[in-house]
């Protein structure tokens, strides 16, 4: 693992790529992941309970508990009521900024089954950095080496906000108030992980809003 010493430099390319935020409240996927690529995909972090973090529950069954239409564009809104009530008496909660670790650790596995062997991925932290006052930070890495990654960094910096392999046939993005993470790639990358059984993953369109107005299927109370 080694710092990229021109952070800048090397995300250039990702910034020239990413879409111009224009509104303060609304926002799509290419604002998170940059655009010309074949297929997006929407990883979602699990719910869980602090007072019993074994609970887990995917997207897919908070929205069926609360009556809502499960769909790449979905809220946290609708779900409010069943987010009110878990069987122990806390509140149902997911990730803002990361993945959770399970739902991380599955990520890097399917990632790294669909990216050529001996490449470096490159790791980043800008937004996080900033918030401290401290300059932006790349990694040079391995998939393998993720979690290695961000103890390095240190865990008051949510991240890495991007990461992606020297080919640059992947990209992963979160931008820190987000409660799932996106992927530019392939149409075949896509297929892998939406089916995959180590996340849980819809596509999505690369101008799907991806703020908290985003859902107009259902309605929140």
């Amino acid at each position: 693992m080694e710092a990229v010493l021109d952070a800048e430099g090397a995300l250039a390319w990702l910034h020239e790529r990413l879409t111009p935020s224009t509104d303060v409240w609304e926002h799509v996927v290419t604002e998170v992941v940059p655009g010309g690529f074949s297929a997006y995909v929407r990883v979602f972090h699990a719910w869980t309970v602090e007072e019993d973090p074994g609970l887990r529950r995917t997207w897919r069954e908070m929205a069926e508990a609360a009556g809502a239409y499960y769909h790449g564009e979905l809220a946290g809104g609708p779900l409010r009521q069943e987010m009110l009530t878990p069987p122990v008496g806390d509140q149902w909660e997911t990730t803002e900024g990361e993945a959770d670790p399970v739902t991380r650790r599955g990520l890097a596995d399917v990632l790294m089954g669909a990216t050529a062997a001996g490449q470096g991925i490159y790791f980043s932290y800008e937004l996080s950095r900033a918030v401290f006052d401290e300059e932006t930070l790349v990694w040079k890495s391995s998939l393998a080496a993720l979690e290695a990654v961000r103890s390095q960094t240190g865990e008051e910096y949510a991240g890495p906000e991007h990461w992606w392999p020297e080919d640059r046939s992947w990209v992963v993005g979160c931008d820190w108030d987000l409660c799932s993470t996106y992927i530019a790639c392939s149409e075949e990358l896509a297929d892998q992980l939406v089916r995959s059984n180590l996340v849980e993953a819809l596509r999505v369109a690369p101008t799907a809003r991806v703020d908290d107005g985003s859902d107009s299927i259902n309605t929140s109370s």
